[in-house]
């Protein structure tokens, strides 16, 4: 019912780095990679971006769910957007001479009533290659994105955001956000385990669909109640702590290495690098400093 990220206690090379080179990587990375449709750029991204997954040792069963709802993701926002656009939304190339492979007969979208007919889905190399840049751009984004609450101890979360500038206020609702998934996934268990005492038979419900969630009625009241009974809890514990009056401290400290100094001025600089690339590319329409937007297909592909 719930996808949760929860911690994996183990010594690896990314459970050892501090938290804040993990998100200003993960960030530096994203902003980059969204400025550019180049498919090596992308290829390059995504074999670091590997590399940098599997220093975590982890395990399929430890992420499965996690990367089936990625994966899932992935397919309907990269072929969806492909067939929904006929393959005609390309960034950094040129439709006026596509190189056509073939055409299928489809359905497309139309100006006028009734907004949907025939109409044939061209495949092209420029609307192909985009469709798998894309694809390697998310998932190279997810390879830096799961290892983050795999490999972080809950309660240095807020600790990094405030750590890296944020406000008490707001590191302090990153640090309560990370610990909601895994606080109600273990009230939801233990409402599950007390409803079936009692005879309640989760997988044998009756009926359609509103009448299935009608009769969830005893599983998901107890734990919404609980979760609003919480929060108030922890409102009221902050309120006679005088939380947001002063600056607060933080039990925990966390002590950069030479290797996190490294990653953090790597991740700035490759961010600031590429972003001047791409500014100054816009005042050219070929060369080196163009390069960001074109996307660098084949020779034999399109020749």
């Amino acid at each position: 019912m719930l996808i949760n990220f929860p911690y994996v206690n183990r010594d690896s090379t990314l459970h050892r780095l501090d938290p804040r080179s993990k998100l200003i990587l993960l960030f530096a990375f994203g902003f980059a990679a969204a400025q550019t449709s180049n498919a090596w750029f992308m290829l390059i991204g995504l074999i670091g971006a590997i590399f940098y997954y599997s220093q975590g040792h982890l395990k399929w069963r430890e992420t499965r769910r996690a990367w089936i709802f990625i994966i899932f993701l992935n397919f309907f926002l990269v072929i969806g957007n492909y067939f929904i656009s006929g393959g005609a939304i390309v960034q950094g190339g040129d439709l006026s001479h596509p190189h056509v492979l073939f055409s299928l007969p489809f359905l497309v979208l139309k100006s006028r009533p009734p907004y949907l007919g025939p109409g044939p889905l061209v495949l092209r190399v420029e609307s192909v290659l985009f469709m798998l840049t894309q694809g390697m751009r998310n998932f190279a984004i997810a390879f830096l994105t799961i290892p983050i609450p795999y490999t972080t101890n809950p309660g240095h979360m807020g600790i990094a955001f405030k750590g890296m500038g944020v406000s008490d206020k707001f590191s302090y609702a990153i640090d309560l956000s990370f610990r909601f998934l895994p606080t109600v996934a273990r009230d939801f268990g233990t409402t599950l385990d007390a409803q079936r005492a009692r005879g309640f038979e989760v997988d044998k419900l009756r009926g359609g669909l509103f009448s299935k969630i009608a009769k969830l009625a005893p599983m998901v009241v107890p734990v919404v109640i609980g979760s609003i009974v919480g929060a108030e809890d922890i409102i009221s514990a902050m309120e006679l702590r005088c939380f947001g009056v002063w600056k607060r401290s933080w039990l925990a400290e966390l002590h950069a290495r030479s290797i996190d100094r490294v990653i953090i001025m790597l991740s700035i600089v490759g961010f600031v690098v590429i972003t001047l690339w791409n500014i100054l590319g816009n005042f050219y329409d070929s060369g080196l400093l163009h390069l960001l937007h074109t996307q660098g297909i084949p020779g034999f592909l399109a020749p």
